[in-house]
């Protein structure tokens, strides 16, 4: 009885560690957003958009890299050129459908930045 006790234990242990193990971003998705809150929502959006704008600067260089932004910002030319809130606010009516849910957020995000930067039509 004590040694399936003491495997049970074990089993268990190795369960929760392994669980409490931070996702790697890219799995990250609906569920994670719904469960994350208001701060951590503004932390990964602001994240993302910081990450975008290195990205679209590719330089090493931060002197570079500060004006480029800075330069893109100011023209609007940022891949991303919306506030983290409008992208917060916009995730969370995403993620309110259920069947969004297991878009990963770096999709959803995407995705929801075309929509934002097409041209509105009036009806």
């Amino acid at each position: 009885m004590k040694r399936w006790l003491l495997a049970a234990g074990l089993v268990a242990g190795a369960t929760l560690r392994g669980s409490q193990e931070p996702r790697r971003w890219v799995a990250l998705d609906g569920r994670d957003w719904t469960q994350f809150a208001p701060k951590e929502k503004q932390a990964y959006v602001l994240g993302f958009l910081a990450g975008a704008a290195n990205a679209a600067a590719n330089t090493p260089d931060t002197a570079v890299l500060r004006r480029t932004v800075d330069s893109l910002y100011r023209a609007g030319a940022l891949q991303f050129p919306f506030g983290h809130m409008v992208y917060a606010t916009q995730l969370d009516e995403f993620y309110w459908w259920d069947n969004h849910v297991p878009v990963p957020l770096y999709i959803a995000l995407s995705s929801i930045n075309q929509g934002l930067r097409q041209p509105q039509h009036d009806p």
